[in-house]
């Protein structure tokens, strides 16, 4: 599979919240772990669209999370 694919089928994944794609990187996790980290993936990836960034960062934010790399930004803004 090309790097190419390999992306593509990432944002796929992503977009769906694909938790079967999340257990083959993440075996050792739980589901709840996984969802976290596609919300977390899917709100810092910019190849997709906007309103499912921005409704992952709602999600976060609705649970008190954080970016991987810090605190959300604020509301209506994206990385």
């Amino acid at each position: 599979m090309s790097f190419h694919d390999e992306m593509a089928e990432r944002d796929r994944a992503l977009i769906a919240l694909d938790l079967e794609y999340a257990r083959g990187l993440m075996p050792a996790t739980t589901d709840d772990v996984r969802l976290i980290a596609m919300h977390k993936a899917r709100y810092e990836t910019t190849s997709i669209p906007r309103e499912l960034r921005h409704a992952s960062g709602a999600w976060l934010r609705e649970r008190s999370y954080g970016r991987v790399c810090g605190p959300l930004l604020p509301e209506g803004e994206l990385p």
